[in-house]
């Protein structure tokens, strides 16, 4: 598993570096969090632009993204999705020019108890609408534990059950930690394809301990050649 700073960090990357250009515009978060799932919604503002809509998301272990829905203008928008490692592409393949978009993007995660909540974000990076100081994503998390707190990244607690922070980019994911938070096991569903890493390790010993004593039982007959 990632340390949970590089983790954040390589979104921030991603959202800094994914193209030359950037949108200027503002996200709002809100993250309700249940013992069992989390529901998301992302509201997005954004400056006019031809170029289609891209989001994309870090999947986490012991976690599944559903009932992903973008709507623009109200209306809901059809989009494709590609994967590729652990990161999901979601594309709005229609490009449209407008005035300004606003985008909601909604869907549930259910964390399985470890209360890791990825989020979904705009390949491109954005900023500001101003001057302000302040970043461009706001989020806010509502608990339905008021025991749990955000653990990851640093937020600040509004009431008992709210916390909200403002960042320069969206985060890659949050984490909740409280007192029905179970441990996760990562190499659960690691079963699938590696790329033939195992089978290729395992051939590779067996050569080995073949060629190994092969090598030396040929090694000691040509010495004991030379002397003869």
């Amino acid at each position: 598993m990632l340390p949970h700073w590089l983790a954040f960090a390589a979104v921030l990357a991603v959202a800094s570096g994914a193209g030359a250009q950037s949108r200027q515009g503002t996200v709002d978060i809100t993250v309700d969090v249940t013992p069992n799932a989390a529901h998301v919604e992302e509201r997005y503002r954004l400056a006019s632009s031809a170029a289609p809509i891209s989001l994309r998301v870090l999947t986490r272990p012991c976690t599944t993204i559903e009932n992903l829905a973008v709507e623009r203008a109200g209306s809901v928008v059809p989009v494709t999705e590609s994967r590729v490692g652990p990161w999901i592409t979601f594309r709005d393949t229609i490009a449209r020019q407008d005035d300004s978009i606003r985008l909601v993007v909604r869907y549930d995660v259910r964390p399985a108890g470890t209360g890791v909540i990825p989020l979904v974000h705009l390949t491109t990076a954005m900023t500001g609408n101003g001057s302000t100081r302040a970043g461009p994503v706001k989020v806010d998390v509502r608990v339905s534990d008021t025991a749990a707190r955000v653990s990851f990244p640093h937020m600040t607690r509004q009431a008992p059950n709210e916390w909200s922070a403002r960042f320069v980019a969206v985060p890659s994911f949050l984490e909740v930690a409280g007192p029905r938070a179970t441990a996760c096991d990562e190499r659960a569903g690691e079963g699938g394809d590696n790329g033939g890493l195992v089978w290729r390790f395992f051939l590779l010993v067996g050569i080995m301990v073949t060629w190994v004593p092969l090598y030396l039982a040929w090694a000691r007959r040509a010495q004991d050649r030379e002397h003869t």
